[in-house]
Formats: structure tokens, sequence, C-alpha cells
């Protein structure tokens, strides 16, 4: 790693999982490349940039962007899933103060405790111990337990621990100070003392883009785990105060390769992949045959459907799952042009439009009053919608390829279109699991609308449900199509 720098994010990716997936049935999915993708939340997708030593940075986006994920993944608190972070040396992360102390300890030994965490050795503390406990104006309290403490006495002297051990790297979290008036005053003037040397890196989250445009000379712009910008601060203020204007999220370069980019393969750790074989070994000596058909599930199921039904009637079946999730999220799509949506396909397919921007042309077309309570429950439904013809137009395309595919084969290799499709199944899943997360983002989306409108969540649920239902029935007329 270059001297000079001090972080470098290659290609960082972070998921969370809402739901257990270590279940025997997601392990024998998992075995048989047919892993559920629904309980799976990539919350950041392929960040990367440096930071130069002593440079200052601000990290900007909506509330659900990514940034407190962010933080916690570059202190170490999270582990990317996917992706590099090289940090060049000691790291202080003010996101967490109440975070290692001992409540029966002392306040002395929870300082040299808390010193041990950061990784720093006691000969260091003890040359730091009277400036940390005076700097906290904790001296007439330092024998007391930590747990008698006031909540504001606990963060001066967290405050203190981590901000006078003289870090390399030093991440700030919105509230820039702790306690109260004086001790807030003192403690700014000392960030502002310790990023001004020029030697100790910042990165810094924050809403205020007075305060990025005053203290950083680079800034990071989030949206839903992408990177949309990076550079200079009033380049990207100026972009992402534009953004909050108009609602049009900008067509960067980085969000259009994140667009164009393969699945992330996220890394493993070596012993769980061994535990992971052990199990996998256990289990298919004891249920290989039924395992390979759970696994299928999905698969036979629209099979059969499309043995059973005619294309119209399995058409009209989705239909009905699509129509449950207009009125679910309480939906009139009557006054939709759905013109907007096939005109739209081929450009969002480029990279040139996103979901978002074509739901809100369709639903302000249709005349829906922006300051109504549905207004963004109604973009949420138009997404889905531009998701799906998105999506048929990716499957009709992969059908004319396993057409030309099968027709360029020798004769008699194949005893049909469907079983020749069948051993590149593989490819039909990367769509599957392409689709799967970008509706995920919308269920996501919708969840926070929930939370906002103080409404349950489980209304997330349900539309997941339908559209795994609606998912199923498409399957089945794609079988159609291959026979």
């Amino acid at each position: 790693m270059d001297s000079n720098k001090a972080l470098i994010l290659d290609g960082v990716s972070v998921r969370y999982r809402k739901s257990d997936s270590r279940s025997a049935a997601s392990i024998i999915k998992r075995l048989f490349k047919r892993e559920e993708r629904s309980n799976t939340f990539w919350a950041l997708k392929r960040i990367s940039f440096e930071l130069e030593k002593g440079d200052m940075l601000g990290v900007i986006g909506k509330n659900g962007a990514g940034k407190s994920t962010l933080m916690k993944t570059i202190s170490g608190t999270l582990a990317p899933a996917a992706g590099e972070i090289h940090k060049n040396g000691t790291l202080c992360a003010l996101l967490e103060l109440s975070a290692g102390f001992d409540k029966e300890m002392t306040v002395k030994e929870n300082v040299y405790l808390r010193g041990a965490l950061l990784g720093y050795s006691k000969e260091f503390i003890d040359s730091k111990y009277d400036e940390i406990i005076d700097f906290a104006d904790m001296r007439d309290f330092e024998d007391n337990p930590f747990r008698t403490l006031s909540s504001g006495m606990k963060s001066r002297i967290a405050f203190a621990i981590a901000s006078l051990v003289e870090p390399d790297i030093i991440i700030l979290d919105e509230v820039f100070a702790v306690g109260d008036g004086d001790f807030k005053k003192k403690s700014r003037e000392h960030m502002q003392k310790i990023l001004s040397d020029g030697k100790t890196t910042g990165l810094m989250v924050s809403h205020s883009l007075g305060s990025v445009r005053r203290q950083c000379n680079k800034v990071l712009w989030l949206d839903k785990g992408r990177m949309v910008m990076f550079g200079d601060p009033n380049t990207v203020c100026d972009a992402y105060e534009k953004y909050l204007e108009d609602g049009v999220l900008p067509q960067t370069e980085s969000i259009k390769a994140a667009k164009k980019m393969p699945p992330i393969k996220p890394k493993h750790n070596k012993g769980k992949i061994i535990a992971e074989i052990m199990l996998f070994v256990s289990l298919l000596s004891v249920a290989a045959v039924g395992g390979f058909i759970w696994a299928q599930y999905d698969l036979f199921k629209a099979y059969n459907i499309s043995h059973s039904h005619s294309a119209e009637e399995i058409l009209g079946y989705a239909d009905n799952y699509h129509t449950f999730i207009y009125d679910a999220l309480g939906t009139d799509p009557e006054k939709w042009d759905y013109s907007i949506f096939k005109d739209s396909t081929q450009a969002v397919l480029d990279g040139d439009l996103s979901y978002y921007e074509v739901a809100k042309k369709v639903v302000q077309k249709a005349g829906v009053d922006p300051d109504s309570e549905n207004y963004r429950l109604s973009i949420a439904a138009a997404e889905i919608e531009a998701i799906k013809h998105v999506q048929m137009a990716r499957l009709d395309g992969l059908v004319v390829e396993m057409r030309e595919g099968f027709e360029s084969e020798p004769e008699g290799t194949y005893r049909s279109l469907l079983v020749y499709s069948y051993t590149n199944y593989d490819r039909f899943y990367d769509l599957e699991a392409e689709c799967d997360a970008e509706v995920t983002e919308v269920i996501e989306e919708i969840r926070e609308i929930l939370r906002e409108q103080g409404q349950s969540e489980a209304l997330a649920d349900q539309v997941w449900s339908y559209y795994t239902s609606e998912k199923v029935y498409l399957e089945a007329y794609y079988c159609i199509q291959l026979r």
C-alpha cells in the first residue's frame, strides 16, 4: 500500500440476511445453486475510493443510503461480504461511544480496558491517562464504578479516550461532539485541531451540506448502497441538492457501471466453507434425491403448471397476483400509461433510466397528487411493474438465445428445447437473482415508507409473497415458450 494513502476501498459490498438461512433446507438449496434470495439485502454495493493522508471525507445521502453501514465496515465492526479494505495506521471511530466498557469496573480501570480494545499498550495509556481524565473532567470520579456515572459523563470519558490516543484515521458520527455546552466547545476545538494538522485522515457522516462544504475536501454520495459520486465538495453537494429538489438521480458513470456489473460474489471464510462442505456431505448421504427435488421445487411447479394450463390462462393467474400487489399498496393503475413502461424498457436495460424515474413519470402522468398519502406507495407499485417489463424482456431475449443454441447442436443431442434449456438453467437463475435483488430494493423502500407512516411492515412481506407467487406463473409461461 502506498505510504501516502490512508484508506483504500476496493469493491466493498455488505449484505444483511433478513431471516435465518442456516436451516437444512436452505443449505441444501445452496448446494444445488438454488439459494433463497428473498432474505438477502445488499446494504453496500461495490464501493471503491481512495483517501490520501490528511484528507477529510464527507459522506452524504438519504436515510438508508448505507452511510452508517459504510462507517461500521471501515471501522471493522462489520465484515464486508466482498471487496477489500486497506487501512494505513490506527483508526478511531466515534460511532458508538458507550461500547467497550465494564459497568462494574472503575473509571480508571475502564480507561485501560478501552485503550486495550483500541489496540494500545499499557505504557502508552500510562502516558496519556492524566490527559484523558482531565480532558473529560473526571478527576473526582476516577475511582467510581462506571455504572454510577450519568450518561453524559460516560460519553465524555469515551470521547476523551477515543480522541486523545493520536489516531491516523478518525471517523465522526453526525454528532460532532458530546456532553454539555462547555464540553461540546472543547471537544469540537480538539477535533478541529486533530484534523488540521495534515496527518490525520477524517471521515464524517453528515446531513449538513454546509458543514461538509466547510470541513471536507472530498465528498462521497451514497444512494441505496451504491456510490453515486465521489469528488470535490462543491460538485458533489451541488448535484445532491439538485437531486433533493427534483428527485432525479443523476446517471453517473458509477451508477451505470454498478448496473452493468455481474452479480456480486461474496468472499467466504475458509473455516466456514470447510464446515459447510462437511455438513453438505452428511446431508447428501441421507437426502440427495429429496434435496435435489426441493431445490428445484419452483421449477417443477412451473413445469407442471405449464402442462395443465394454456399460456393465456397462466398469464391471467400471474396478472391476478400483480393486481393483489396493487390492492395491497392502495394503488389504482387504471390511469397508468403502460406504453411508458414498454418504451422505457431498453433505456433501463442500457442504464440510461432508473426504475424510479420510469415509475415517477407514470404516476405523475396519471395525475396522482405528490402530497397525497399513497403517492410514494404508488411509485413503489409502478417500480415493480417496470421491473416486470424489463425482466420479461430479458427472458424473451434468453429464450431466443436458447433456441439458437439448441438448433446449433447436432441433431439428436437433446430430446427437446426444454431439455437443452434445463442444462443451462443457471442462466435463468442468474436473471431471477437479478430480478429478486431489484424487487428487494423496492420492498425495502416500502418498509421505510411504512415505518415513517407508523404502519406495520407486514404489508411489505405480503407484497413480496404476491411477487414470488406471480414469478412461478411467469416461469410456467416461459416453460411453454421453450417446448
